[in-house]
């Protein structure tokens, strides 16, 4: 069994966090002015239902503000050609006994389905198990994401459990499926 010891202290200050670059994109500390870009894509479309996580109905000006308290672990996914911001990749409920995360991302639809989303969580999760040392990450999707189901299972996530009739949307509701990488089961992309 692997002890919890292995993660320093100081490894999950992620506001000092600096990722690799990509290819494609990378990745940098969300920045005030990234917020209503990220504001317009969320809480103004269709990606607001999407999430089954618990939504506040915020103005931009309480999120902003919201922001600027907390700080969260969030982080912008810039295209390296012109630095475009093009979504949001975050972690959260960071569980320091057992090793593990759970990440959450987002896209713009414009760029969508360009392999901004794949490559900034391959960066993430390559820091978060190689840096930062947990033995688990974490995501969950709704049964109806199948674009979400494919991009996890392409980085090599396993499905492990299902969570019924836990995710409305347009008056239905649908299973959630919770899925994780194991440190054991990573494997480096090309």
């Amino acid at each position: 069994m692997l002890s919890t010891s292995l993660i320093e202290p100081a490894k999950l200050n992620y506001e000092h966090w600096q990722f690799p670059e990509g290819s494609l994109v990378r990745l940098t500390h969300l920045q005030e002015e990234d917020l209503e870009l990220l504001y317009l894509w969320f809480v103004q479309s269709q990606e607001a239902q999407m999430t089954c996580k618990p939504i506040q109905n915020l103005s931009f000006e309480q999120s902003r503000q919201q922001f600027k308290d907390r700080k969260p672990c969030k982080f912008a996914v810039r295209r390296i050609a012109d630095n475009q911001l093009v979504g949001r990749i975050s972690c959260f409920n960071f569980n320091i006994r057992n090793r593990s995360v759970e990440i959450g991302y987002l896209t713009g639809l414009p760029y969508r389905r360009q392999g901004y989303t794949k490559q900034a969580l391959q960066l993430l999760i390559s820091y978060l198990f190689n840096t930062v040392k947990f033995n688990k990450v974490m995501a969950q999707t709704g049964a109806f994401n199948q674009a979400s189901i494919a991009l996890l299972t392409s980085l090599g996530f396993q499905q492990d459990g299902c969570l019924r009739q836990h995710h409305e949307l347009d008056g239905k509701l649908y299973d959630d499926f919770l899925f994780s990488l194991l440190a054991e089961e990573f494997r480096i992309w090309e």
